[in-house]
């Protein structure tokens, strides 16, 4: 498997990132963590798994590299940072305590843990429309709640 799939999925990966090591790095891990996993997992159509694995690989490397760089860019910003970052963390935890208890189990999975429906979906015996759902539940009520935060850290960011 890992002959068959590693340059394929690579190549998509390079595409995506246009950075040799941060491509090869990704695949390794997804092959990595699909051997840890291997004896938890059903995979029908591994193909199509593994590229979906790959792609979300990606997005969350790009996702990682924004806060990264949102990090940076707010390390300049005045003393008022904390107390955003207190804001901010007091949002989060306000809003995953207004989830329901299912949904907030099923996004902490996803978000927290990296975990994809399907594989939620097996974890926790639920069809895997069920779990997407529960994380589209979970996301929308996220970009409610950040809305006005989002604000607040875009004037402060202007500052």
């Amino acid at each position: 498997m890992y002959r068959e799939y590693w340059h394929p999925l690579y190549i998509f990966a390079l595409a995506k990132t246009h950075d040799k090591d941060i491509a090869e790095e990704l695949i390794q891990d997804l092959f990595v963590q699909l051997w840890e996993k291997r004896n938890e997992l059903n995979i029908s159509h591994l193909r199509g798994y593994l590229f979906a694995c790959a792609r979300n690989r990606i997005i969350d490397y790009y996702k990682d590299s924004i806060f990264l760089e949102l990090e940076k860019a707010t390390d300049s910003i005045a003393p008022d940072y904390p107390l955003f970052l207190e804001e901010l963390e007091t949002q989060i935890q306000e809003t995953l305590g207004s989830l329901s208890p299912k949904t907030r189990e099923i996004f902490l999975l996803n978000r927290f843990e990296g975990q994809s429906a399907r594989e939620i979906a097996i974890q926790l015996e639920l069809p895997v429309r069920t779990v997407e759902y529960h994380i589209t539940q979970g996301l929308r009520l996220f970009r409610l709640s950040f809305q006005s935060l989002l604000t607040s850290f875009l004037l402060l960011l202007s500052l």
